[in-house]
């Protein structure tokens, strides 16, 4: 009988707690520093200022972004067009994690990159497909195998491999 109770009751108090979307996704680790790396590389960025103003109550819109710096993080998806719009006004660099299902949904001048990375199990235990937005290009839409293989030795516990580009040019 016990048992029943605390079961109903467990199903009673789980109804209250806060359910988790894709904008509560918070990136491992490892998957971050292996983006992070490859993006640091790929676009030449030794030197520049990395910045993550993505963090639970924080406001991008008040991040203090110090001049030449550039974003290199997971938004909301949710928010996702807002946020690109927002730093292409201020002139702000960014690459940026984005839901693969939703990508092409918003009308921007950005790259898309697409190269079938597999999903990637973020914190709170979600497995999303992702693939990347950002300013930094030249391309529309591009694939990068090497950030492919990238995040898929992060997610196993392995290092980081060089990259193969194949891309689309903006016209």
């Amino acid at each position: 009988r016990s048992k029943m109770k605390s079961k109903t009751y467990e199903e009673f108090v789980e109804k209250f707690k806060p359910k988790k979307t894709t904008d509560d996704c918070y990136t491992p680790p490892a998957v971050y520093e292996a983006v992070k790396d490859w993006v640091v590389k790929e676009y030449g960025l030794g030197g520049k200022e990395i910045v993550r103003p993505f963090y639970p109550g924080g406001d991008f819109e008040d991040y203090d972004y110090p001049a030449g710096c550039v974003v290199i993080d997971n938004p909301p998806f949710s928010m996702l067009s807002k946020i690109c719009k927002w730093y292409i006004e201020k002139n702000i660099k960014f690459f940026l994690f984005a839901p693969r299902l939703t990508l092409f949904s918003n009308n921007l001048d950005v790259t898309y990159i697409i190269d079938g990375t597999p999903s990637i199990v973020y914190e709170n235990g979600a497995k999303v497909s992702t693939s990347f937005i950002t300013n930094l290009d030249t391309c529309r839409i591009r694939s990068a195998s090497g950030l492919k293989q990238a995040i898929a030795k992060a997610q196993s516990g392995g290092g980081v491999k060089s990259c193969h580009i194949t891309s689309i040019r903006k016209m």
